[in-house]
C-alpha cells in the first residue's frame, strides 16, 4: 500500500479511537501494533525497546521530583497565603484582584510545572473572592485560566523536560528559553486587566477603602511566601548557573520543599500521602504515554510516514517560514484534542528532523511548542483548560461564559506567539548569555 495512504490511516485511526475516549497510551500504543501487525510485523520488535529503554533515561528522574516538589508546597495552603498577600498589596487598584490572581499564578507555575494545580487551586480560592467584590465573571474566568496555562510555560516546566529529551535539547537552556516568554505573557496580561478595569470600572471594581491595609500589613503578608519563593530561585539558579544537574536541582528543591513546610508545620502524613499518589499517577500516566509514543513513531517511521510527513511540511509554500506555521498549525490544532504531554510525546520526534533539514533552531522551535500550547489550551471548543474551569465553577457559570472570557487571553497569546515567532532572541538571549 502506498506510503501516503497508510500515514492517512495511521492518524485517522489514532484519532478516531482517541476521540471515542480510549487513554492516549492506549490509542498510540494499539494504533502502533495493529498497523505494525498488518503491514510490517517485523517492527513489533520496536515494543520491547520502548518498554525497557525509554522509563530509564537519568533526565527522567526530574519529573516526579519536580511535580513532588510542587504538590508539597500545594498542598501546605502556598497559593491561599499567596492570594492574601496579592490582595493586600494590590486589591485597592482597578482589577487589583484579576491582576493578583495572574501574579500567583506566575509563582505557582515556578513551583508545579505543570497547568492543571494552578487552575483548579486558584478558580477555588479565586473566583469567589472576585465574585464578593463585584468583579465581572468574564475577567475573574479569564484571568485564571490564563495564569494557570503558565504553568507549562515558566520554569520548572514539565514539558520542556519531555520535549528536551525527544528533541536532544538542554533541559537547563530550555528552562532559560521559558522565562521571558512567560514573564512577558504574565505581564500582558496584568497589563491588559489594569487597562480594561480602569476603563471599564465595573469589570474589576478596586475594593473599598475602609478595608485597605497599612504598609506594614502589606510587608507582614508577603513574609508567608518569601521562603518558597527563595527555594524556586535557588532550584533554577543552580541548574542556570551549571552548579548542579535539573535532577540533582529537582531533588534538592523536593527535599527543600518538605523542610520549608515542617518548619512553618504546614505538612502532615496525610499532605504527604497525598502528594505522593498525585505523583505517581501523573507519572504513570506521563511515562506510559511516553513509551507508547516512542512504540508508535518507531512503527510510524518504519512504514514511511516520516519521509512523508517530512516532504509534505518541506513542500509548503514559503520555505523555512511556510513549514514553521504549517507545524505550528498542526500543533494547535492537536492542542484542542489531546494532552500537552501526549502531543510532545508524539509530535516532536516527527518535527524534529523537518527542524533540522531547515536549520531551525530546536530550542526556538520549542519555546514556541509551549506557547503554542498555552493557546490551545484556551482555545474553543476543545481546550483542555476550559474544561477544568467548568469543572470547578459554581452552577450558574456556563460553558459560553467560559469561551467569551478567555477569548481575550488568546488574543494576548497569539501576539506573543508572533512577537516569538519575530523576534527570537525573546527565547534564546537568556540560554546565549547564562550558558
Amino acid at each position: 500500500m502506498d506510503d501516503i495512504l497508510i500515514t492517512i490511516l495511521m492518524f485517522l485511526c489514532l484519532f478516531i479511537v482517541l476521540f471515542l475516549g480510549l487513554p492516549v497510551a492506549l490509542g498510540l500504543g494499539g494504533t502502533a501494533v495493529l498497523f505494525a501487525y498488518i503491514f510490517s510485523p517485523g517492527t513489533l520488535m520496536a515494543a520491547p525497546s520502548a518498554f525497557f529503554s525509554t522509563p530509564w533515561q537519568h533526565i527522567l528522574i526530574t519529573v516526579p521530583l519536580f511535580i513532588f516538589m510542587g504538590n508539597i508546597i500545594r498542598y501546605s495552603g502556598i497559593a491561599k497565603t499567596a492570594y492574601d498577600a496579592a490582595y493586600k498589596l494590590i486589591g485597592h487598584l482597578p482589577g487589583g484582584l484579576a491582576m493578583g490572581t495572574v501574579q500567583v499564578c506566575t509563582i505557582f507555575a515556578a513551583i508545579t510545572g505543570i497547568t492543571p494545580p494552578a487552575t483548579i487551586t486558584m478558580g477555588q480560592i479565586a473566583y469567589p473572592s472576585m465574585m464578593q467584590y463585584n468583579y465581572h465573571k468574564g475577567i475573574a474566568i479569564g484571568s485564571i485560566g490564563a495564569g494557570g496555562a503558565l504553568g507549562a510555560l515558566i520554569p520548572p516546566s514539565i514539558p520542556f523536560i519531555f520535549y528536551g529529551i525527544l528533541a536532544n535539547e538542554s533541559i537547563g537552556a530550555l528552562f532559560l528559553g521559558g522565562i521571558i516568554p512567560g514573564l512577558m505573557l504574565a505581564i500582558m496580561y496584568v497589563i491588559y486587566i489594569g487597562v480594561r478595569c480602569t476603563v471599564q470600572p465595573h469589570m474589576g471594581p478596586a475594593i473599598p477603602r475602609d478595608e485597605r491595609f497599612t504598609v506594614k500589613e502589606k510587608l507582614a503578608s508577603v513574609a508567608g511566601i518569601w521562603p518558597f519563593l527563595l527555594l524556586i530561585f535557588f532550584v533554577l539558579g543552580v541548574i542556570w548557573l551549571g552548579v548542579a544537574t535539573p535532577s540533582e536541582a529537582a531533588a534538592v528543591g523536593a527535599a527543600g520543599a518538605l523542610f520549608i513546610n515542617i518548619i512553618y508545620r504546614s505538612i502532615s502524613w496525610q499532605i504527604v500521602k497525598d502528594s505522593l499518589i498525585f505523583t505517581v499517577k501523573l507519572v504513570g500516566m506521563g511515562f506510559w504515554i511516553l513509551i507508547a509514543a516512542n512504540f508508535f513513531t518507531n512503527v510510524f517511521s518504519a512504514l514511511g510516514g516520516q519521509n512523508v510527513i517530512t516532504s509534505t511540511v518541506l513542500a509548503m509554500p514559503g520555505g523555512a517560514w511556510g513549514a514553521l506555521i504549517t507545524m505550528m498549525l498542526v500543533i494547535l490544532i492537536l492542542g484542542m484534542i489531546m494532552d500537552d504531554w501526549a502531543i510532545i510525546m508524539m509530535v516532536t520526534p516527527l518535527f524534529v528532523p523537518i527542524l533540522n533539514e531547515l536549520n531551525i533552531d530546536t530550542l526556538w522551535f520549542g519555546v514556541l511548542f509551549i506557547v503554542n500550547i498555552q493557546v490551545a489550551y484556551l482555545t474553543p471548543p476543545f481546550g483542555f483548560v476550559l474544561f477544568w474551569l467548568k469543572s470547578i465553577m459554581p452552577e450558574g457559570v456556563t460553558m459560553l461564559d467560559i469561551y467569551r472570557s478567555v477569548i481575550p487571553f488568546v488574543i494576548i497569546q497569539i501576539i506573543a506567539l508572533i512577537l516569538l515567532i519575530l523576534f527570537p532572541q525573546l527565547a534564546t538571549w537568556l540560554p546565549t548569555t547564562m550558558q
